[in-house]
């Protein structure tokens, strides 16, 4: 989707080069590129990465990395939800899941091998992870996609400002 997303953009973009110059892309170019940004924080940004300190946890902009040590439990919903020491639950929509389409099984037994290969990995490193340590659990922003963001907006916001003044 991203792939095909990025195409649709250069395609817009190379058209608009031919048509109207470099100067007009350069006032046109934020807003295609606004669209795709957003294309990429919704469906492609979010993640989880597991290695044996830990989990990191993306959703969308958001980031939380969860030592082992902090984490008491690990459900299977429709995704892995990380229950912490301190009863707060984390839920990671870029885990492992079972494909879209049809009805998705909310037990781990009912779901696919691929997507329970993946969650008897995540459960098989938080079971030998070493409980030990004081390290705290740390949330953060996903800072290049904010800071890409916020030169879209300033491209944009430029643009507008050109395009509207008395000539």
């Amino acid at each position: 989707m991203l792939a095909a997303s990025s195409v649709v953009v250069l395609f817009l973009l190379g058209d608009a080069v031919i048509r109207g110059g470099v100067a007009e892309t350069a006032l046109l170019a934020p807003w295609p590129l606004l669209a795709l940004w957003g294309v990429y924080v919704s469906a492609f940004a979010s993640s989880l990465e597991v290695d044996e300190q830990g989990a990191t946890m993306q959703n969308m902009l958001r980031v939380v990395r969860m030592p082992w040590a902090r984490v008491r439990g690990l459900q299977w919903r429709w995704q892995v939800i990380f229950d912490l020491d301190n009863d707060s639950h984390v839920r990671a929509i870029g885990g492992p899941v079972q494909g879209r389409g049809g009805r998705r099984p909310g037990r781990v037994e009912d779901t696919s091998a691929n997507s329970r290969a993946q969650y008897d990995y995540v459960q098989r490193l938080y079971e030998q992870a070493d409980a030990t340590g004081n390290e705290a659990v740390r949330h953060g922003w996903d800072v290049p996609a904010l800071i890409a963001l916020a030169v879209l907006v300033v491209w944009a916001v430029f643009a507008v400002v050109i395009t509207s003044s008395p000539q």
